[in-house]
């Protein structure tokens, strides 16, 4: 099956050299990153203090960026016309991972054709109809604990959300096909973190670290289960086809404008970008609210007591406002623009920094502190001053579809009998474009 003929590409406008460039910090690019990923909060905090919004940060492979945090500049940074703000452009170092025809590395026309076609399976009533079956795996996942032996709950939340995809997503009912997605896909998520994270770097062998070849190996395996899999769903008849749930059938059966069904290589980066956009990032979540839920009884106590509250929505906003798994939303402008009182010339990177915004005394008193009730009834949180998702049209497509697997879980989570098996603080760390916790988050079931 052939793709559509529209050419996604849109080229990069270089950088003027010229450009009298906001202050930042004067690390080489590879110092800098290393010092993110070390701390990656504490980082863009200090940076913000001493040189003011904008600064301007430069990383191996992107061009110079400015980074702004304050709500009503983050808003025009993620609202600027589609056309001349390029997120596609900002996001090209994820297309190795996730294909040409990924939503994410796509801009203008073909971006909004690809989300006319993915935005039907993240509907309200859909959600729904996948309550039953998320809780279903958040049960067993929860009960296949060990008892009095500690554990790390970032693999198990992985593989939870792992069997999320594979029902929900991806529709596989050959159990040896989901055994050999069971094995590959973690693998494949911690190659791409890697290649993701360290640019062009990762191109490089150093010593025996072959990190794009490795990353390659990895994907191209998960590419053949992927692809046949879109075979097999193929051949299934227009009727039963239609009467299933999962994502992937859904999208078999969409078209384009002009009729015509996506082709395998656009069913595959989707899915892809599926996976890498609401496995990882969702088990990251999921993750931190355990160590956090863990660290603040009365907020456990609470969630236990009414597991229907409105409490638990404000929980699950809280965590993602001071653990947001993606810290940040970056854009490419085509054009010159004027960002508040700074004038950005075509071919600047801008970056909304969602840890920073999330982080700001001004947003939110006392920002290291964990209360949720900051979003109970009648909340004071500025718009655009609460972004995990992102927003404007690039808003994740999958933001709805996020926060209701996010709390249906931890209705479940909440209720085992677990500790923590490490008191000091979890240390955030950054890789690929997500942060995680930096030890996995130790916990310790006992006896009911």
């Amino acid at each position: 099956m052939s793709t559509t003929t529209i050419d996604p590409t849109i080229a990069m406008p270089p950088f003027p050299a010229s450009w009298a460039m906001p202050p930042g910090p004067k690390l080489p690019p590879l110092l800098q990153v290393a010092q993110i990923a070390r701390d990656p909060l504490g980082t863009a905090v200090r940076m913000h203090r001493r040189y003011g919004e904008p600064f301007t940060m430069r990383v191996p492979g992107f061009s110079p960026s400015l980074v702004f945090s304050s709500p009503e500049l983050v808003k025009q940074v993620v609202t600027g016309k589609p056309n001349v703000f390029h997120a596609g452009l900002a996001n090209r170092p994820l297309k190795a991972v996730l294909g040409r025809w990924s939503l994410l590395t796509l801009d203008r026309g073909p971006h909004l054709q690809q989300r006319k076609l993915l935005l039907p399976p993240f509907h309200g009533e859909r959600l729904q109809a996948y309550g039953d079956l998320i809780r279903e795996l958040a049960e067993r996942e929860a009960a296949s604990w060990p008892v009095g032996t500690p554990f790390r709950v970032a693999e198990r939340m992985q593989a939870l959300t792992l069997e999320v995809i594979l029902d929900v997503v991806f529709g596989i009912t050959d159990e040896s096909r989901k055994d050999d997605l069971r094995r590959l896909l973690p693998p494949l998520v911690d190659s791409s973190r890697h290649v993701v994270f360290w640019g062009s770097i990762a191109n490089r062998n150093l010593g025996p670290f072959r990190l794009r070849e490795t990353f390659e190996t990895r994907r191209d395996a998960v590419d053949a289960l992927l692809y046949a899999e879109i075979a097999d769903r193929r051949r299934v008849p227009s009727g039963e086809l239609a009467a299933r749930s999962d994502i992937l059938s859904m999208l078999i059966e969409a078209t384009h404008e002009d009729g015509t069904p996506m082709g395998d290589g656009e069913l595959r980066d989707e899915l892809m970008t599926l996976v890498m956009a609401g496995h990882e990032t969702t088990a990251t979540a999921l993750t931190w609210a355990m160590d956090l839920l863990l660290r603040n009884p009365a907020v456990l106590g609470r969630m236990r007591a009414n597991p229907d509250d409105e409490y638990v929505r404000a929980t699950c906003q809280e965590i993602l406002r001071i653990r947001p798994v993606v810290p940040f939303v970056g854009r490419v402008v085509t054009e010159p623009v004027r960002i508040g009182a700074t004038e950005v010339p075509a071919g600047a990177g801008l970056i909304a920094s969602i840890g920073l915004t999330h982080h700001r005394e001004d947003v939110f008193p006392q920002p290291q502190v964990f209360r949720p009730e900051r979003f109970v009834g009648e909340s004071d949180v500025p718009s655009y001053g609460w972004l995990p998702f992102g927003g404007g049209v690039r808003r994740c497509i999958g933001a709805s579809f996020a926060q209701f697997e996010l709390e249906t879980i931890l209705r479940v989570l909440a209720q085992s009998p677990v500790r923590l098996a490490v008191r000091r603080p979890e240390p955030v760390r950054a890789t690929g474009v997500t942060l995680v916790p930096g030890r996995g988050v130790k916990l310790v079931r006992e006896m009911a």
